[in-house]
């Protein structure tokens, strides 16, 4: 029976995010930049759905909220995850920005391990509970009105409240050339923490009067390696309303 590539790929994506106690927001790079401009933006992918806004309080203060879920009933896989921050821009030459946000989130999620089980021999889960500060630098760059690229780093720091790692062994598991006894076994690990850095970049395009289609991707990387289980990726649409302010047009001094 011939099984096409495509099917391989998104069958390895479904398992990834099934096996996934902690999954990125989408990358966040607002574009507000009059007082009193406001961004409401929805995004979804395979990582999840976000409900992300943005409000000038200035022409270079910005006030950040993000809301990121991803729920997988039937296998037992669930995150959520919610972040606040501000941040600052400078220069608006030729369209181009460079901004530094920073903030707290928190997030918790559970991952099913049911997906693992051909992988690892054993089934593993996760349960976590945790915290985080991030920075982040922006680069924007605005050609025209209609359309505009971001590129950022997140560098986020990360502090698990609750992390439990529960292994189900099967009977008569082989384990390091060692035979033990079948059933589950739960580790916690609380206070364990790790940086995490999240690279990636944003477009947009106009579509209509205050309303953008987005595209972006990110990546995500814990610089330690226990660490539970993550989706190592952020890619998804979205569409972007924006009102208030200026008219919108390309970034101008």
């Amino acid at each position: 029976m011939r099984v096409s590539t495509h099917y391989l790929i998104w069958s390895g994506l479904a398992g990834l995010s099934a096996c996934a106690a902690v999954e990125p927001h989408t990358l966040q790079t607002p574009w507000v930049s009059r007082r009193g401009e406001t961004e409401l933006a929805l995004n979804t992918g395979l990582h999840g759905s976000d409900l992300q806004a943005a409000h000038a309080l200035t022409d270079r203060v910005t006030l950040l909220g993000s809301y990121h879920q991803r729920v997988l009933s039937g296998r037992g896989s669930w995150t959520y995850q919610g972040e606040a921050g501000a941040g600052r821009t400078w220069g608006r030459s030729a369209g181009q920005t460079l901004g530094v946000y920073g903030g707290l989130g928190y997030g918790t999620g559970q991952s099913g391990g049911t997906l693992c089980l051909d992988l690892c021999g054993s089934v593993s889960s996760y349960r976590v509970g945790y915290g985080y500060a991030y920075v982040q630098p922006t680069y924007r760059w605005r050609p025209d009105a209609s359309s505009g690229f971001s590129t950022a780093v997140k560098v986020m720091l990360v502090d698990f409240r609750r992390l439990e790692k529960s292994t189900y062994y099967p009977d008569n598991f082989l384990n390091d050339s060692v035979r033990v006894a079948g059933g589950t076994v739960v580790q916690s690990r609380a206070g364990y923490g790790s940086l995490v850095l999240q690279p990636g970049f944003s477009t947009f395009r106009e579509i209509a009067p205050h309303l953008r289609l987005t595209f972006s991707g990110s990546l995500y990387i814990p610089l330690r390696t226990e660490f539970p289980s993550v989706m190592p990726f952020a890619v998804g649409l979205g569409v972007q309303y924006h009102f208030g302010g200026a008219a919108a047009t390309a970034d101008q001094p």
